[in-house]
């Protein structure tokens, strides 16, 4: 498997909503961060690259996983350009107020060890 499809794996496994573990995707924020951090440099940069396109995306959970993500990984320029992009759709806060459940998520879910 192919470091893209192992990053869109964990965006879709487990399945948001499919257990009470994992009622808002609180895991696989989780998986992802840990994915990150075990990579070497240049899938570090790979996968960010594939996350932040991600969290532009009109995919609300995707969206929102990917600014959990990048919040818990200090990518504050990244989260500030999807709130920006956010902002320029029909409903901006349709996608905001989701993006304050992903970065709370990944401020209790990804703390580090």
């Amino acid at each position: 498997m192919s470091l893209s499809e192992e990053i869109l794996h964990l965006y879709s496994e487990p399945g948001i909503g499919a257990t009470y573990i994992n009622t808002y995707g609180e895991l696989n924020i989780k998986n992802l961060v840990e994915k990150y951090r075990s990579l070497n440099e240049s899938e570090m940069k790979e996968m960010l690259a594939i996350v932040i396109d991600f969290s532009k995306s009109f995919d609300l959970s995707a969206s929102y996983l990917s600014v959990g993500v990048l919040h818990a990984l200090g990518q504050n320029s990244a989260v500030e350009e999807a709130y920006q992009w956010a902002k320029k759709q029909d409903d901006p806060s349709h996608f905001m107020h989701h993006y304050e459940i992903g970065k709370s998520l990944a401020d209790y879910y990804t703390k580090e060890s």
